[in-house]
């Protein structure tokens, strides 16, 4: 009867501390998110120079490669279904006055360009972020549209 107890004292103790495991964890992943979602979301309502939003690009690079996201030939990360996160930076094209949507990968990462070409092309310009999508796994921040202020 004493072995039956202590066997069955075991088992609760290991499904208690195998349960509390998954929940500290599952919390963790649940914060971190939280939090990259709160950096990048912070500026939602409001209009911010390109600075900021050079800023927010190379926090996003940054995130990519720390999360071994792949990246093709052209430098472009490859959206996953967890913790990828795009950044695009919408502005009317010079040929022909119509929008389009840069990836971050295209301003900070070509070697025609580079974060001080960015601040100084958009020096004057405001942005406002028009979109944002989450991934839908994971709850987190998948995509930003940054979309310039016309005046």
């Amino acid at each position: 009867m004493k072995k039956i107890f202590i066997i069955i004292t075991i088992i609760v103790i290991s499904v208690i501390s195998i349960v509390f495991a998954k929940y500290s964890e599952y919390s963790k992943k649940t914060n971190e998110i939280n939090a990259i979602n709160k950096e990048f979301l912070y500026y939602e309502n409001s209009q911010i120079q390109i600075n900021t939003v050079v800023t927010l690009m190379n926090k996003a690079i940054s995130l990519n490669k720390e999360n071994n996201i792949k990246q093709n030939d052209k430098l472009i990360f490859e959206e996953n279904d967890k913790n990828s996160i795009k950044i695009y930076l919408e502005t009317k094209s010079t040929q022909n006055e119509e929008l389009v949507q840069i990836p971050m990968e295209e301003l900070m990462l070509n070697k025609n360009a580079g974060p001080e070409k960015v601040v100084y092309a958009f020096s004057t310009s405001k942005f406002e972020m028009k979109e944002k999508e989450y991934h839908k796994k994971t709850g987190q921040i998948k995509k930003i549209v940054f979309s310039e202020k016309i005046n």
